[in-house]
């Protein structure tokens, strides 16, 4: 059935967050409070294709619950390191809007309190000159703006949940000139892009730390990643794709920053990892005629690089989305055909367990592509489905599509909302 978008609406004042608990002079009779969890499979913001407003869909109800306004089409949609907020870039409007899904979780010193609420756009707003990568890493997350030539220099920007909440960042820093690069958040330490002055583009990585709300440069490392793109950290280590290879970096190691530079077949441009995964990785390229995506397992600790085969990946063939199952078992890849390859890691490294064929049915052949994102507190993930205007559900334990649900909208961008279990 369709779900219409302007069912509930913001009219959805159910304020299903249980009441804050209570704290009294402590007298005899009062009841000892009770630990309060809410089993809920969370909520989804989707962007609708070329619309200036994020769906919030609740998994739990199976309905759109709030039609949250934006000021322009986000060119993004990310959920916040707690899960709690959807922030919606906007990438050539040079902001990123914040809404509540209303679906967290407190700690209380002796328990946990979760709350499920209507939710709601938040008045605070994060600026800079085009919001482009966003890294969320361990409880934190970063915001890195291109900025814009010539005199518009990049910046990012760090920040956890109670930051947003209260309608602020944590951290800020700005770099010498414009550049399209990256800051990933690793502990205590940024890792981010260097673009020297006679450069097109960042070919090295320096290593700042945090002081409160600012960062100080640590050192600039000497290894040259030519055609820098892509990042991830995970186990202590950041890795980033460059045109030859990938450049894995541990700032904390001995107490000063460690590079390995690590070389593949082809370049690589997107890193995907998980923090279950330790200091491993996912590195994904474009190369060739025609134009054929590679994957790489990377093992950042043992310095190597492997190739990963998905079986039938022919010449041509390009991934559309990938991801990640909750615990890290499963990498699943979306194909420019619409099927969807679910790899697990054994012994011998990356395998097809399974092929869910025609998961998109009739894939698009130019953007806005199906979306992935993962459900953190289910055995699920989901694809957007823009030219049969759905969202697809496979279930991660039996690899089958459990589910297509019609919607009255064209979806693209996903962001999973909720309390992780």
């Amino acid at each position: 059935m369709k779900h219409s978008s302007l069912q509930g609406g913001l009219a959805l004042s159910l304020v299903l967050a249980l009441a804050a608990c209570g704290g009294g002079s402590g007298g005899s009779s009062e009841a000892p409070h009770q630990d309060t969890r809410i089993d809920t499979a969370g909520r989804l913001a989707m962007a609708e294709d070329a619309a200036t407003a994020l769906r919030i869909y609740d998994l739990d109800s199976s309905a759109v619950v709030a039609n949250v306004p934006l000021a322009n089409p986000p060119s993004a949609v990310y959920a916040s390191p707690g899960r709690r907020y959807a922030l919606a870039f906007q990438r050539p409007q040079d902001t990123v809007q914040i809404a509540d899904a209303g679906i967290w979780q407190e700690d209380h010193g002796d328990h946990l309190h979760d709350y499920k609420a209507a939710p709601k756009l938040l008045s605070f707003r994060i600026t800079g000159p085009q919001p482009t990568h966003y890294d969320d890493r361990a409880g934190q997350a970063s915001i890195f703006m291109d900025g814009r030539a010539p005199s518009a220099v990049a910046s990012a920007t760090v920040f956890q949940d109670a930051d947003l909440g209260a309608g602020r960042v944590g951290a800020s820093i700005s770099f010498a000139q414009p550049m399209h690069g990256f800051a990933e958040p690793n502990g205590n330490f940024l890792v981010a892009t260097y673009r020297a002055p006679d450069a097109t583009g960042p070919t090295q990585v320096e290593v700042y730390s945090r002081q409160g709300a600012q960062y100080t440069l640590t050192r600039r490392l000497d290894a040259q990643c030519p055609g820098m793109h892509g990042s991830f950290t995970s186990g202590g280590t950041t890795v980033s794709g460059c045109a030859d290879g990938v450049l894995a970096v541990s700032p904390q190691a001995t107490g000063t920053a460690a590079a390995t530079k690590i070389a593949t077949p082809t370049g690589v441009g997107t890193i995907a990892g998980h923090p279950k995964l330790g200091a491993r990785f996912i590195g994904i390229g474009n190369a060739g005629t025609p134009s054929t995506t590679r994957f790489y397992d990377i093992d950042a600790a043992a310095g190597t690089a492997t190739p990963v085969a998905i079986t039938g990946w022919a010449d041509g063939r390009l991934r559309r989305a990938h991801g990640f199952d909750r615990a890290g078992r499963t990498f699943f890849v979306l194909d420019d055909t619409g099927a969807l390859h679910a790899l697990e890691r054994g012994a011998t490294g990356w395998v097809v367990k399974k092929t869910i064929t025609g998961a998109i049915p009739t894939m698009p052949t130019a953007a806005p592509f199906p979306a992935f994102v993962a459900n953190e507190a289910r055995d699920e993930v989901y694809l957007s489905d823009p030219g049969a205007r759905q969202l697809v559900a496979i279930n991660t334990t039996t690899l089958e599509v459990a589910r297509r649900t019609a919607l009255d909208f064209r979806p693209t961008y996903l962001a999973w909302l909720g309390i992780a279990r």
